[in-house]
């Protein structure tokens, strides 16, 4: 009974090769996984960077606070340790970019969307960051 059994599971695992299942099975294996990430989400990723930047630039061109001198709403003026935390956090977006940009230029059939999320986490905390500055 248990030859039998036996037998006719893998009767079953065989008869899936000859199904179109089993002909994409074979395809994934021989010509990998296209890529999720489109370069649509690559430019859209970048241009919210570029909004984010732009504002982190305007606050980094007010003059410098000083301890005279504070921020205030008529005195306009930017905080040395914004600025550092804002030059940080550009930086990890900026290598969070390229890493994405050159993990799916050189690898169009992996997944690549856990350096998307990276890079749009990175891409996120660099606009948080500004926005509360501003």
């Amino acid at each position: 009974m248990k030859k039998l059994a036996s037998l006719i599971i893998v009767g079953m695992l065989l008869s899936g090769c000859a199904t179109p299942f089993g002909t994409k099975v074979g395809e994934v294996f021989t010509t990998g996984i296209a890529n999720p990430v489109t370069t649509q989400q690559i430019y859209n990723l970048e241009a919210a960077y570029g909004v984010a930047l732009s504002g982190a630039v305007a606050y980094r061109e007010r003059p410098r606070c000083t301890k005279t001198a504070l921020e205030s709403v008529t005195n306009l003026c930017a905080r040395r340790s914004i600025v550092v935390k804002l030059q940080d956090a550009d930086r990890k977006a900026q290598i969070a970019l390229g890493q994405l940009k050159a993990f799916v230029s050189a690898n169009p059939t992996l997944d690549a969307s856990a350096l998307l999320d990276a890079a749009s986490a990175a891409v996120t905390t660099f606009n948080q960051l500004q926005t509360s500055a501003l």
